[in-house]
């Protein structure tokens, strides 16, 4: 009989051990293990931390990270990455580590499979660095040619408008003409502290805009691709309403 239970032991610690895999990494919180998505039947129940559950957003359920915790995901076997943030308990199944929304899934490339290895890293802000925002949002795309060295956070803070209908953001160095066919990425901010890129990702979700990460060294851009030339103008109205007074423009390749 006790030797039928130091079987037992041993299995299920060798299984937990192929489930997760825990340490610190870089004064953060690294694990290793099995990653899932919400159904669409939790969509605006509320979570644990208080806050209803929105698919579109970029959050996480954890069974002990802190609410707010900020999080990069990578499904190790497509090396695709997002960035969530942590507003929810579980996976109710103790064989994961963790669920993302379905946009995090998405952009996971997991919605198919249902689950995905993943590794979970916790994003630790820069100490040096002033924070003017805050959280939630998706995957780092790989980084075009470098045009300039960002400021430290790129992007005056938000604003209200002081009138009523659009005002439009200033669009440097200038709008291009249009009837061109000439495709734009406009680039709304750079930034240091994940939490500030985020916010300002869901802004521009939130404005009807289809806004795109791009890692550049130690700063997350916060960027709009693929704007045709006739709809530049269209754009800067709509983040002169949401707040932004100002964007960097580049044409696409």
């Amino acid at each position: 009989m006790k030797r039928i239970i130091a079987i037992m032991i041993t299995g299920l610690g060798g299984v937990l051990l192929c489930i997760a895999q825990t340490q610190p990494v870089n004064n953060g919180y690294r694990q290793e293990g099995i990653a899932s998505y919400y159904g669409d039947e939790y969509e605006g129940l509320n979570t644990a931390s208080g806050e209803k559950y929105d698919s579109t957003k970029f959050t996480a359920a954890h069974p002990t990270l802190p609410f707010g915790t900020i999080l990069t995901v990578t499904n190790t076997q497509n090396n695709k990455q997002v960035i969530v943030r942590v507003n929810d308990r579980g996976p109710s199944k103790p064989v994961r580590i963790i669920d993302v929304s379905k946009a995090a899934a998405e952009q996971l490339d997991m919605l198919i499979t249902g689950t995905a290895p993943v590794i979970i890293e916790e994003r630790i802000p820069s100490p040096t660095v002033a924070s003017s925002a805050s959280p939630t949002s998706p995957s780092i795309l790989p980084s075009p040619p470098n045009t300039s060295t960002p400021s430290e956070n790129l992007g005056p803070p938000p604003y209200v408008p002081t009138r009523s209908g659009a005002i439009a953001a200033e669009i440097k160095p200038s709008i291009p003409p249009v009837g061109t066919g000439k495709r734009y990425r406009i680039q709304v901010g750079a930034y240091k502290i994940v939490r500030n890129a985020m916010e300002v990702f869901d802004k521009l979700k939130n404005t009807g805009l289809n806004p795109a990460y791009e890692r550049n060294g130690d700063y997350y851009r916060v960027v709009l691709a693929g704007i045709n030339a006739d709809d530049v103008q269209l754009v800067a109205e709509k983040l002169g309403t949401a707040g932004f007074r100002e964007a960097l423009i580049r044409e696409e390749p």
